[in-house]
C-alpha cells in the first residue's frame, strides 16, 4: 500500500501526453453523452422537463460516471491510463463548470443554449 502514492505521484511514459490529449477528447464526450443523459434524466425524473433539477442531475451523473472511469484507469497501473485519468477527471471538472455557467445564463433552456 505504500508504493501507492509514490506511483501517484511519479509520471512516465506517455503520461503527460494522454493528460494533455485526454482532457479535450473526453470533455467532446461529456458534451456529446448530455444529448443522451439529459433526456433519459428527464424521463426518469417526475416534473416539470425543463426544470434546472434534470439538467443538474444529468451533468452530475456524467460527472459520476467519468470520475468511475478515471479510477478504473488510474488503477491500471500504466503511466499513460493514469495521464488519461488526470485528463479525464480535469474535464469532468471543466463541465461542471461550464454547465454551472451555461444555467446561470440560460436558467429556463432545455438542452440547448438559448438564441
Amino acid at each position: 500500500m505504500t508504493n501507492v502514492p509514490r506511483r501517484a505521484a511519479t509520471t512516465g511514459p506517455g503520461y503527460w501526453k494522454a493528460a494533455t490529449l485526454g482532457t479535450p477528447a473526453w470533455l467532446s464526450l461529456v458534451v456529446a453523452g448530455f444529448f443522451v443523459v439529459a433526456p433519459l434524466v428527464d424521463a426518469l425524473l417526475p416534473g416539470d422537463p425543463a426544470d434546472v433539477s434534470v439538467e443538474l442531475a444529468a451533468v452530475g451523473t456524467e460527472a459520476v460516471i467519468s470520475i468511475l472511469v478515471a479510477v478504473a484507469l488510474f488503477a491500471s497501473g500504466s503511466a499513460a491510463r493514469r495521464g488519461l485519468a488526470l485528463g479525464i477527471v480535469t474535464a469532468a471538472l471543466v463541465s461542471v463548470e461550464f454547465a454551472a455557467i451555461h444555467f446561470a445564463i440560460n436558467i429556463d433552456a432545455k438542452y440547448a443554449v438559448a438564441p
